[in-house]
């Protein structure tokens, strides 16, 4: 089985974390929590981006698997993962099982509402767990603003990683904004036995002239036009391809809630970039809703 590694050259102004600190914001957060510490935040979190890379899987077990059995010395050093026996079926239980303590741990910090997320709920429960999603209760407001702030910073380690690199030297700023449907794992609420759906904050998004919906989840993404071929170039002024070539910005939201806020505030997140002002492609539905 091929082993994975990483480049271990790093330095605060190359390190996509060092940048933007996504994993202080949640190693702060943890801080303060009774109990042992167990696995670090960022070695979950990288396992199941490995695995998902690898394997276009985002299972915990999947992650285990990862870390136990596809990491060179190296990688499994920075990410404080041990070296076991393959053989020893007991330790690599053991592992798993602090895996999922780490992710729960994780989850309880973050979510505004915290309740079981593995079965299905009363729908008087899950709606009630839904609605604090929506609360203006100052804690759950917090964590919300934290969780956005998070998976901002996330998105943009690539955005600077790209400008920093150059990829940006002939793009003009055009920029499309665009909210698709992310179908959820688990189905939708049951109303014949009277069950929520595992998926709190889920709901029905219907895309543009579709009558069908899905049920999940609604992304706003901000993605980059093509660059457009130099002067000179036989086909000067017109796009290299039409197809968007890189996301700048990503909001997950219930669907039909903060379309045009959460337009907004991914072009928000671009200003320190200084990028330059192109053209800006949107749905008509999030015009009079971003007022």
């Amino acid at each position: 089985m091929p082993r994975l590694r990483f480049r271990t050259r790093r330095s605060a102004s190359s390190t996509p974390c060092c940048t933007f600190r996504a994993l202080e914001l949640i190693d702060g957060e943890l801080a303060d929590r009774p109990g042992s510490n167990g696995l670090p935040a960022r070695t979950v979190l990288v396992g199941l981006l490995l695995s998902l890379h690898c394997h276009h899987s985002a299972t915990l077990a999947d992650a285990c698997r990862v870390l136990l059995d596809e990491l060179r010395p190296r990688a499994r050093t920075w990410l404080d993962v041990p070296e076991l026996d393959q053989h020893d079926v007991h330790a690599r239980i053991a592992f798993s099982r602090s895996v999922y303590r780490a992710f729960d741990r994780l989850t309880t910090a973050l979510d505004p509402y915290r309740c079981d997320r593995r079965r299905r709920l009363p729908e008087a429960d899950a709606a009630r767990a839904a609605a604090a999603w929506e609360s203006t209760d100052p804690e759950h407001v917090r964590r919300r603003r934290l969780l956005q702030e998070i998976s901002d910073r996330m998105v943009l380690v690539t955005v600077h990683l790209a400008h920093r690199r150059g990829h940006f030297k002939s793009w003009n700023g055009d920029v499309g904004v665009d909210t698709t449907s992310i179908p959820s794992w688990h189905g939708e609420p049951n109303k014949y036995l009277g069950l929520g759906s595992i998926e709190i904050s889920a709901g029905w998004h219907f895309s543009g002239g579709s009558e069908e919906g899905v049920f999940g989840y609604s992304a706003t993404l901000l993605v980059a036009a093509s660059r457009r071929h130099p002067k000179g170039h036989q086909q000067a002024g017109r796009r290299v391809s039409g197809h968007p070539q890189f996301a700048l910005g990503l909001v997950l939201d219930t669907p039909g809630k903060r379309i045009g806020p959460n337009a907004i505030h991914t072009l928000t997140a671009l200003s320190p970039f200084g990028f330059p002002t192109g053209l800006l492609a949107e749905p008509a539905t999030a015009c009079p809703k971003a007022a």
